[in-house]
This record gives C-alpha cells, sequence and structure tokens, in this order.
C-alpha cells in the first residue's frame, strides 16, 4: 500500500475515530513494519470496537512482531471470549504456547486451528514442531534469575565494554548485556546484590533463544523476531536482536513492562553504534 493511501486512511481516522478504517490501515502500517504507530491505531481501534474479534486479533499479531508475548496473549484470549473456535486466535496461542514449553496447551490450540485451515502448510510444520518437542527428552526448569540491584553510574569518560550501557542505565535498577551468538557477554555487566557479576552465566543459559525464536517464527510463519520479553519471579528480561548479537535488558518485576522495553531500545541503539565503532 502506497504512503498516499495510508496518509488518506490516517485522515480518514483522525476525521472519525470510530471509523473502521483502523484495521486496513493498522494493517497497512504492519506490513511497512512501523510497529508502534500500528500498535497505537490498531489498539485504540480495539478499545474502540471492544466486540470485534478482527480488531483484537490485529492488535495480538502486531504484539507478537513486537516481541510482546504478555499483550498478544491477552489479545487472543479476548478474541476467544467473543469467537470461541476462532482458528485465528487458537494458532497464534499455540505458538505462545510453544514458546513457553507448554506443549500440551500447544497442541491443543493447534488442533482447533487446524480443523479450521486444514490445507495451511505453516500449521502443519508447526504441528509437527509441537509433536517433536513433545516426544523429546523433558525440558529443564529455567533458571532463577537473580534480581538485578540498582548500582551507580559510572563517571564522565567510561567507555570499556562493561561500562557501555551506563549512560542509558543510570543509577537505576536495570541491568543490560550484549551477547554474542554463542551466549558470550560481548558488553555489559549483570550484577547481584553481593557484587557478582553473573553475565557469563545468563549468557549461557539464553544462548539458544534466539535460535529458537527464529525457529518457532519460520513454523508459525510469522517473520523474523524482533524482540521477546521472559517474565520469571524475580525480574523481566526484554531481549532483541543487534546484529549477529543479543542485546538483553533485565528489571525487577515490579519495573513496568513498557519501560523496560523503552529501555532495550535506547540499549540496542546504543549497541548498534559501538558495535560499528569496533568493527
Amino acid at each position: 500500500m502506497s504512503a498516499e493511501e495510508i496518509r488518506a486512511m490516517s485522515e480518514t481516522l483522525a476525521a472519525d475515530p470510530g471509523s473502521l478504517v483502523f484495521l486496513p490501515l493498522a494493517e497497512a502500517l504492519l506490513a511497512r513494519n512501523d510497529l508502534a504507530h500500528a500498535a497505537r491505531v490498531a489498539q485504540r481501534g480495539a478499545d474502540r470496537h471492544a466486540t470485534r474479534a478482527d480488531a483484537h486479533d490485529l492488535a495480538a499479531r502486531i504484539a507478537i512482531a513486537q516481541g510482546d508475548l504478555l499483550t498478544a496473549e491477552l489479545a487472543w484470549q479476548t478474541v476467544l471470549s467473543l469467537i470461541p473456535d476462532l482458528g485465528a486466535a487458537h494458532r497464534g496461542l499455540g505458538f505462545l504456547r510453544y514458546q513457553q514449553g507448554r506443549f500440551d496447551e500447544a497442541e491443543q490450540h493447534l488442533a482447533v486451528a487446524r480443523a479450521s485451515s486444514p490445507d495451511d502448510p505453516a500449521l502443519e510444520s508447526a504441528w509437527e514442531a509441537v509433536q517433536a518437542a513433545r516426544a523429546a527428552a523433558p525440558i529443564e526448569e529455567p533458571p532463577t534469575v537473580p534480581t538485578p540491584v540498582p548500582r551507580a553510574a559510572s563517571t564522565a569518560g567510561g567507555r570499556g565494554a562493561g561500562t557501555l550501557f551506563d549512560t542509558v542505565l543510570g543509577a537505576s535498577a536495570q541491568v543490560a548485556l550484549l551477547l554474542d551468538a554463542d551466549g558470550l557477554v560481548v558488553a555489559g555487566r549483570y550484577e547481584t546484590a553481593d557484587g557478582n557479576d553473573l553475565g557469563a552465566v545468563i549468557g549461557a543459559h539464553l544462548s539458544g533463544v534466539s535460535d529458537e525464536a527464529a525457529r518457532a517464527m519460520r513454523h508459525f510463519g510469522l517473520g523474523n523476531w524482533t524482540r521477546i520479553a521472559l517474565e520469571s519471579e524475580a525480574a523481566t528480561i526484554a531481549m532483541a536482536p543487534t546484529g549477529d548479537a543479543i542485546t538483553l535488558v533485565a528489571a525487577p518485576r515490579e519495573v513496568p513492562l513498557g519501560f523496560v522495553r523503552r529501555t532495550l531500545d535506547q540499549c540496542v541503539t546504543l549497541a548498534q553504534r559501538w558495535l560499528g565503532g569496533a568493527s
């Protein structure tokens, strides 16, 4: 869709906020990878047209593209409260349950999705992936992630790899790491209350997340992954691909997810500049 068509739909929506033009507009923005704009349009439309399942489904798909799995899950659950057997929502929740290692639930959702779209090759690939995962050895429980603790910002001029993200983090309770493809820490640090830097340990545990995310996105025909948010009892972790590396931000659970995501975006930008200078 051309920029002129998008501009015309935006003007229509501005003149009439209740217009259903928000649906094709948000779809077009999603196709152009203008995710923040697409999310705003879709969420406002879903709030205004709360009984439209397609509005909530669209908001969920945009959230997936942003890596916001929690928002996507809530949106698809809303869809199913409106239309319990809608295949698109079951497909999306099947993807989420697969990502979470809840393979029995993933299978249940995908079974409904396959019944509604029996000739969808992406669904068949997803079904096979779930069956293979269930047949594999049980996956160990994810490690408990220690809660990050506040620390003072580095003094001016500190430009070592360990202090790369300090200009963004300041004295906040968030921490950040830049990991290479093997999970080795390239920059940043993850300090606990007793002063230990657990960056290497966290990196080792999360080294395969990028490959798993890319594999799952291929199975479900959802394109490339752009962001992942994980929540444990102790911390919230958000990750994003950064060239061949991964930028990771962690914060205590009481820090709002939106704030963690904003910090992640800032750290990704900083890491990209640093990697460009290093190369």
